[in-house]
Formats: C-alpha cells, structure tokens, sequence
C-alpha cells in the first residue's frame, strides 16, 4: 500500500477523532466554547464522528463485494467502539480537578483502544482497494469545488 494512502487513512482518522472531540466538548458545556487546555471531554463524540465518516466512504467507493465485506467489519468495530466510547463518557461532568483527570484519562483510554482496534481493520479495507481507487481522495483534494 502507497505512503500517501496511508497517511490519508491516517489523517481522516485523527480528523474524525478531533472532529468528535471539539463536538463533545461543545455539548457538554451547553454550546458553549471552553477555553485553556487541551479538549480531552471531547473524545466523546469521536466514534460517532467515525461511524459517519465510514458511511460517506461507502458512497463514495461505490465498494466491491470483496471491499463491502472488509468494509462492514471496519463499520461492525467501529459501532462497537463508538459504544465503548459512549459508555466511558457517561456520566456528569466531574466537580474536582483529580476526578476530571481520572474521567479524562478513561475516555482517552476508550479512545486509544478504539484505534488500535480500527487501525489494521482500516488497513484491510484499503489493502482491497486498486491503485486507481486508492488514489481517490488526492484527486477529490485537487478538485476546485473542493479546495
């Protein structure tokens, strides 16, 4: 598999975690923009934010019976760890710094766990794809309507 691909994979999937994370955080709080420090709360919305990212790829890959296989395991793990996720940001949001840390360490926890999960399901999944398709989204990238 290409380099470029791979960091494509990559970039999508810390996009989609950071994507979920800012939406989490905004959620908790109200709507409201939280300031200083790194967004950890966020991580909560990220397995959704995967969960959504692999439907438009199915769209847009228009994928074979052998990619569709590869494909709905990588959907089937993702649905799995958007709950694990889910059920690791459950609760209210804690009172002290020490049981912030302790929630924000077991949501990231969640979060590590589910792209060691996803990382060599994603990997299969791009491993059926050809040349021409893997190059899919550099050209998509180099289309003016989408600059």
């Amino acid at each position: 598999m290409a380099k470029p691909f791979r960091r494509s994979c990559a970039a999508l999937v810390i996009f989609s975690i950071s994507c979920l994370l800012a939406t989490a955080q905004a959620q908790r709080h109200g709507g409201r923009r939280m300031g200083g420090g790194l967004a950890a709360t966020a991580v909560c919305g990220s397995g959704a934010t995967i969960e959504n990212g692999l439907a438009v790829i199915e769209l847009m890959v228009k994928p074979t019976p052998e990619q569709q296989a590869a494909l709905n395991e990588l959907k089937k793990a993702a649905k799995l760890n958007a709950d694990a996720i889910t059920t690791a940001c459950a609760g209210p949001y804690p009172a002290t710094l020490p049981d912030r840390l302790t929630a924000s360490e077991k949501r990231l926890e969640a979060a590590l766990s589910a792209i060691r999960n996803l990382k060599p399901l994603a990997n299969n999944f791009y491993a059926t794809r050809s040349g021409v398709e893997s190059d899919l989204p550099r050209r998509l990238r180099s289309k003016k309507w989408l600059a």
